[in-house]
């Protein structure tokens, strides 16, 4: 099990490099950015979402550990070979701690605000991240003086000598995110990694890795959760009532308390071995506060590494 953590640019630039450069010195695997142009939930102003990538430049080159991904990247939002470029400089950038996270975009507004071309279609969208991931390892795997055409129905390129090549090889790990049918075919198809979004449980997961096309590969399956740790279980589950209380949670307060990683840190361990049972490996973490992570920091993460769970 591995545990990463998602960050929060909205709180400012300083506020949200220092809260990587934390993350990175406190041992998380991972630092996770949305990939928006809009502010999802509507509220529009000057101070929305930067740039993903540009931010994400910034944080690699501000840490020394911690792998970087989005929640999810969105390949409309620039032409796939061009970013195969970014992605494959950010590689080297970080010496090698990028993580292609990928997703099919659903935001209407932002892309008619944008002038950006949409697929109104789920699965016609899926399809086009498919020939994405196409494209990407054809050409991260085949850098010049090889070049690379390319033709499929959304995707393109013609004698394309490709650079530089990524420094991981033979390609920087390709996780898809979400839930559909057509998502989850991608992933059994294509996929390094599944972030799942609500599939997240048990039942799901036992139904779809018992399933015939199930890859024998090594595949890392994510699972977002909210963390709160305390030296008593009373006071992580009046941290986490607090945070649903606040408001932007879905559900009920006992959904939210049910469905996360809540307690004492022996009773977070317990809990994190429960979810890694269902074949989970892999831990989104999401913190309401830099003192919330901390915590965890502090109380849960010598005990992972004691308990010989990887973080």
């Amino acid at each position: 099990m591995k545990v990463g953590m998602l960050l929060h640019p909205e709180r400012g630039i300083d506020a949200v490099l220092d809260e990587a450069r934390s993350a990175d010195q406190q041992g998380f695997d991972s630092v996770w950015l949305f990939d928006h142009l809009m502010d999802i939930r509507g509220s529009q102003g000057p101070d929305g979402p930067m740039d993903s990538f540009i931010l994400m430049t910034a944080i690699g080159a501000q840490t020394k550990r911690a792998r970087l991904a989005w929640a999810m990247l969105n390949p409309s939002f620039d032409y796939p070979t061009v970013l195969a470029k970014r992605l494959a400089t950010l590689d080297h950038i970080t010496h090698g701690r990028v993580i292609c996270t990928l997703g099919a975009g659903w935001f209407k507004e932002e892309y008619q605000a944008y002038n950006i071309p949409l697929l109104d279609d789920h699965d016609e969208r899926i399809a086009q991240e498919r020939e994405v991931i196409l494209l990407l390892k054809e050409l991260w795997t085949h850098p010049a003086p090889e070049k690379v055409s390319f033709e499929g129905k959304y995707v393109r390129c013609q004698e394309l000598p490709f650079n530089p090549a990524p420094f991981q090889q033979p390609h920087p790990p390709i996780w898809v995110g979400g839930d559909s049918p057509a998502t989850l075919n991608l992933v059994k198809q294509l996929a390094d990694g599944w972030v799942m979004l609500s599939s997240g449980n048990p039942e799901t997961l036992s139904r779809v890795r018992s399933e015939s096309d199930w890859p024998s590969r090594p595949m890392t399956l994510v699972r977002n959760a909210w963390i709160f740790t305390a030296e008593t279980e009373s006071r992580a589950i009046e941290q986490a009532t607090q945070v649903f209380k606040s408001g932007g949670v879905r559900g009920t307060v006992d959904e939210f308390l049910g469905n996360n990683v809540i307690g004492t840190p022996e009773q977070c361990v317990e809990r994190l071995r429960e979810i890694e049972s269902w074949g989970i490996n892999y831990i989104r973490a999401a913190f309401a506060s830099p003192e919330h992570q901390a915590d965890v920091a502090r109380l849960l993460l010598p005990l992972l590494d004691r308990d010989e769970v990887r973080v």
